[in-house]
C-alpha cells in the first residue's frame, strides 16, 4: 500500500527532538518519578534524622511543660517568647524535612529534562479557552489513563495500610502494657515500616509511567515520510535549487575559462569532440605549458571558435588532446610524462608561427 506521506511512521531525527526541546519546551518527563523520589528522599532522612527528631520534640515538650506550670501574664513579651519558641523547634523539627521536600522535589526534574529551562509550555493558549477543547481534553484517552493510574495507585496504599494495620492488631492490643518509650519505638518502626512498603510500590508504578511516558514521548514526536522529505530540504538545501546553483557556477566557471583562451598559445583538439588550450611562457625556463581552458562537444567547439577568432594556433592531435583532457585540471601545469608530446605541438606551432625559440628553452621542453 502506498504511503500517503501523512501517517506518522518514522522515528524522530536529532534536529526533531532538539526543536521539541528548545523550541516547545516539549522533553521526556514522569511526574510520578518526582513523587517517588521526593518520598524516597524524606522517608531516608527521617529514618536518618529519627533520634534528632525524637530528641527536638522531647526538649520542646519538656519546655512547654515547664512554662505550662509558670505564672503567665499574657503581654506583647510573652507573645513574642512563646511564637519564637514554636517557630524555633518548628524549624528544628521539620526545617530538615521541608529542605528534603523542595530538593528532592527539584531533583527528578532538572535530571528529567537536562537543565532546561522555559517558559513557553506556561504561553497563554487561547484555544485552552475552548469549552469544546476543555471536554475533549478531560474527557481524552491521556486524562482517563492518568485518573485511573490515581485512584489504582490510592486503592493499593488503602489496601496495604489496611493489611499491615490488621496484622499488627494483636501486638497493637499489648501496647498499652508497653513503657512509654518501648511503645514509642513500637509505634515508630511499624509506621516506618509501613512507609517503606508504600515507597517501594511508588517505586514500582513510577518505573512504569517513565516507561509510558517514554512510549508516549517517542509516538508524539514521530514523523511522516513527506516530514523527513521536508527536513532534509530545509537542512540540506532543495535539490532543484541546490542543482540550479551548480549549474550557475559552472557557468561562471566556464566563462572565465573562456576568457583565457584568447591569451592561449595552442588549442589542441581532436577534432571536435575534445579541445584544450595551453599557454606557455617562453620567458620562464623553470616553468610548463599550463592548460587554461578545455571542453568536450559543445564547449569544445565554442573554444575552437575564440581560438579561430583570436588567430590561436589549432593542431588536431587525438591522443595528446585525450590525454590533456582526462590528466589535467584547468590552470595547472601538464605533469612530466606528457612534456614531449606538449614540446613537439609548440615547435609547430612556433614554426608555422616563425618563432624562435631560444635553445636552452628549447631543450627544456624535451626534458
Amino acid at each position: 500500500m502506498p504511503d500517503s506521506g501523512g501517517e506518522k511512521t518514522e522515528k524522530a531525527t536529532p534536529k526533531k527532538r532538539k526543536d521539541a526541546r528548545e523550541k516547545e519546551g516539549n522533553v521526556l518527563q514522569s511526574k510520578e518519578v518526582g513523587v517517588a523520589v521526593s518520598v524516597l528522599g524524606i522517608f531516608c532522612v527521617m529514618s536518618l534524622l529519627a533520634k534528632y527528631m525524637f530528641q527536638m520534640m522531647m526538649d520542646a515538650t519538656k519546655n512547654w511543660i515547664v512554662k505550662a506550670g509558670q505564672p503567665a501574664i499574657f503581654n506583647s513579651e510573652f507573645i513574642t517568647e512563646n511564637s519564637l519558641g514554636i517557630l524555633k523547634y518548628g524549624a528544628l523539627i521539620l526545617g530538615p524535612i521541608l529542605l528534603t521536600a523542595v530538593f528532592f522535589g527539584v531533583i527528578p526534574g532538572i535530571v528529567q529534562t537536562k537543565g532546561l529551562f522555559t517558559m513557553k509550555p506556561l504561553r497563554p493558549k487561547f484555544s485552552r479557552l475552548s469549552p469544546l477543547s476543555g471536554i475533549k481534553r478531560l474527557f481524552s484517552a491521556q486524562s482517563a489513563i492518568g485518573v485511573l493510574k490515581g485512584i489504582v495507585e490510592i486503592a493499593f496504599i488503602i489496601l496495604i495500610v489496611y493489611l499491615k494495620i490488621q496484622d499488627l492488631m494483636v501486638d497493637l492490643k499489648k501496647l498499652p502494657e508497653m513503657e512509654v518509650m518501648q511503645g514509642v519505638v513500637y509505634t515508630a518502626s511499624n509506621i516506618f515500616s509501613i512507609i517503606m512498603t508504600i515507597v517501594i510500590l511508588l517505586v514500582v508504578v513510577a518505573a512504569g509511567d517513565f516507561v509510558f511516558q517514554w512510549w508516549q514521548y517517542e509516538k508524539k514526536l514521530k514523523m511522516s515520510k513527506q516530514e523527513l522529505k521536508d527536513e532534509y530540504k530545509q537542512m540540506e538545501g532543495d535539490p532543484q535549487i541546490k542543482a540550479r546553483i551548480k549549474q550557475k557556477q559552472r557557468e561562471i566557471a566556464q566563462n572565465r575559462m573562456m576568457e583565457e583562451v584568447p591569451d592561449s598559445d595552442v588549442v589542441v583538439r581532436n577534432p571536435t569532440h575534445y579541445a584544450i588550450a595551453l599557454k606557455y611562457d617562453r620567458e620562464d625556463a623553470m616553468s610548463a605549458p599550463k592548460v587554461v581552458a578545455k571542453g568536450q562537444d559543445i564547449i569544445a567547439q565554442k573554444i575552437i571558435d575564440i581560438a579561430k577568432e583570436h588567430d590561436i594556433y589549432i593542431i588536431e592531435d587525438r591522443p595528446t588532446a585525450r590525454q590533456l583532457f582526462d590528466m589535467v585540471d584547468v590552470g595547472r601545469e601538464i605533469p612530466a610524462e606528457l612534456y614531449n608530446a606538449v614540446a613537439v605541438i609548440l615547435t609547430e606551432m612556433y614554426e608555422a608561427k616563425g618563432i624562435k625559440l631560444k635553445e636552452e628553452k628549447k631543450r627544456s621542453l624535451y626534458l
